[in-house]
């Protein structure tokens, strides 16, 4: 085989090794004289090392050289390197000026070094010559101490984000007091201790909560009414109520006690939670899991005695229950012992046709005037437009009221009935009614081509009015407010018929009509007009709620996230301040007020329940 003559380089391929390789002139004669031993033999290497070096007065000379010489000595390989952290030989070939480099300083300080030890783990010295701008974001601009400042160098930035944090989030107490590792275990069981941390101490973890909270005595100031801004709404943001223990599922209903500071929830994931509302901490004082039984609707009832003590709830099933929660109240020598005491309501006994579903129903109060006491009652919303009303006491079917067309939703009101001639032992205090006050129960009935009916209970259903919602149609949510509800009847020494009378639809249109003191509406014709008409939110309303005084009206959409809006009346404006745009409210599910209209608790689909509390109350 004939050898292969390489031609020699001309001047091209001379200048572009050069910029490739470097400046080295041997090169095309060592690939000329290339040889497979090469890349095996190491003696052969070595020779070829030595020849390329030149001789040892050829060292001498490189080593005098001074500035250029030494840097062209260099392979463009060692002018960059990979730091792993450990020194390396590759450095000293290099006049890098290194201002970290020199740690006399610092070493010779050993009292600021175990300072700076004991209060943080670690520093960073590139912090102090850092500078951050803090007029970027409106977050940012709440770590200014002038209006002036403007850039903030990192230490400064470390120390006012920690601030910012803890007044948002305390310190809590167990960090300051990690001595008294004792007081950590102190046991719950005590009664020694009185007021809000007793009682914290009886919620969290206390399987005898609920009853101690029942049984506990609450004083609530009395404040008149005031008349609240049509502008701006002074509220505040408060945890979730349900923030120890959240739903798995949305929140379907809400419920506050009448007298207790207690919140009730209820969704699909078939569970009854408790929560003692303190703004605070919020603790879950008891739940109950219901076998098979999504809850749609859930909500206490507190007898006119305020003895007998109850929790109704039901779902789409043929069956709802009835938690009885004053049989919690009674002492037993044994804690363990103590179950929730729960009753089916299943059948309306010759009336099953009329009642497939226990859905949807609401509580209200029913006076007998023929004994004078009161009770409650149970209002179903049963199938063909019909609602079947039970005692809450029995479960018993009572009476019906029946309209025509698909019935959508229903609300109770309350008119106070003077100038009856009572019975001889009218003026006694019954034992399971306590303080005698004669009123009459209206039910209001729509269904969704907005015709309303009006039916007096007390006189066993009689249909008191009908009229036509004005251009309603697809018609949701009926709502009443401005007065007397279910909630507060048994605490007001004087019952008030409701002023306001809110219906929506599934335009998103809600029509508020304005009622007199006796019941009646202002406009007594068949097609009555509205005093307004709200148009801010733009899908179906599903909620409607009205404070205790009437003055706010809570409208809301569980179609899209944030449709949720506070009324003013009467001036029926929208506050302007509240909810904004960084508002979590999520897909809003149910509403509801506290008996004294101080709080505003929100669920959604999350599971959570958001809480507010209204500062003019």
């Amino acid at each position: 085989m004939a050898k292969f003559e390489i031609p020699p380089p001309d001047k091209e391929e001379l200048f572009l090794a050069k910029q490739v390789f470097g400046d080295t002139t041997d090169f095309q004669s060592s690939l000329a004289n290339f040889n497979d031993e090469f890349l095996f033999g190491m003696s052969d290497f070595d020779e070829d090392a030595d020849i390329d070096n030149g001789d040892d007065n050829s060292k001498d000379e490189n080593e005098e050289d001074n500035g250029d010489n030494t840097m062209k000595n260099i392979m463009d390989d060692q002018l960059f390197f990979f730091d792993d952290g450990e020194p390396s030989e590759q450095t000293d070939l290099m006049d890098v000026d290194n201002e970290e480099s020199q740690p006399d300083e610092d070493e010779t300080d050993d009292s600021s070094i175990s300072e700076s030890e004991s209060d943080v783990a670690w520093e960073d010295s590139d912090d102090e010559r850092l500078h951050i701008s803090i007029m970027m974001t409106n977050k940012t601009k709440k770590l200014r101490t002038s209006y002036e400042e403007t850039k903030i160098n990192g230490n400064d930035y470390v120390q006012r984000l920690r601030a910012q944090f803890e007044r948002i989030c305390p310190r809590p107490k167990w960090v300051d007091d990690e001595s008294d590792s004792d007081s950590n275990n102190k046991t719950l069981d005590s009664e020694e201790d009185d007021g809000e941390d007793g009682l914290e101490q009886v919620i969290n973890g206390d399987v005898n909560a609920l009853s101690k909270i029942l049984k506990s005595t609450y004083n609530y100031k009395e404040t008149n009414s005031k008349l609240l801004p049509h502008t701006n709404l002074d509220i505040l943001r408060l945890k979730d109520a349900n923030i120890t223990h959240p739903s798995k599922a949305a929140i379907q209903s809400l419920s506050f006690h009448p007298s207790k500071p207690l919140l009730l929830t209820g969704g699909y994931d078939k569970t009854l939670r408790i929560y003692h509302i303190d703004g605070k901490n919020n603790h879950l004082v008891t739940s109950v899991f219901l076998y098979n039984t999504p809850i749609q609707n859930c909500f206490f009832y507190l007898s006119p005695n305020k003895y007998e003590q109850k929790i109704f709830t039901g779902g789409r099933r043929r069956y709802m229950h009835s938690w009885d929660l004053s049989s919690s109240i009674t002492n037993r020598s044994d804690s363990l012992t103590q179950v929730a005491k729960i009753e089916k309501i299943s059948r309306l006994y010759g009336h099953e046709d009329r009642q497939r579903s226990f859905e949807k129903f609401k509580l209200g109060h029913f006076y007998n005037f023929q004994t004078g006491g009161v009770h409650g009652i149970i209002c179903l919303q049963g199938n063909n437009g019909w609602i079947n009303i039970l005692s809450s006491i029995t479960g018993m079917w009572m009476f019906g009221c029946k309209i025509d067309g698909n019935l959508v939703d229903f609300c109770l009101d309350y008119q106070s009935v003077s100038n009856m001639k009572k019975k001889s032992n009218s003026n006694k205090k019954n034992k399971n009614s306590g303080t005698v006050r004669s009123f009459k129960t209206i039910l209001i009935v729509t269904n969704t081509y907005g015709e309303v009916w009006e039916f007096d209970l007390n006189q066993n259903g009689k249909v008191l009015r009908r009229w036509k919602d004005n251009g309603g149609i697809g018609i949701t949510t009926i709502q009443v407010g401005g007065g007397t509800n279910s909630n507060h009847l048994l605490s007001t020494e004087q019952i008030r018929s409701n002023r306001w009378l809110a219906i929506g639809s599934e335009s998103g249109f809600v029509n508020i009509y304005e009622r007199n003191n006796n019941g009646a509406m202002k406009d007594d014709s068949p097609n009555p007009k509205p005093v307004a008409t709200l148009d801010q939110l733009t899908t179906t309303i599903s909620s409607l709620q009205f404070s205790p005084d009437g003055q706010i009206l809570c409208m809301a959409s569980r179609a899209v996230k944030d449709a949720l809006r506070l009324v003013h009346l009467p001036t029926f404006s929208v506050f302007k301040n509240w909810p904004t745009s960084g508002t979590p409210l999520g897909k809003v599910t149910s509403v509801a007020f506290s008996p004294r209209g101080e709080m505003l608790a929100v669920g959604n689909e999350q599971g959570k329940v958001r809480l507010w509390k209204l500062n003019h109350y």
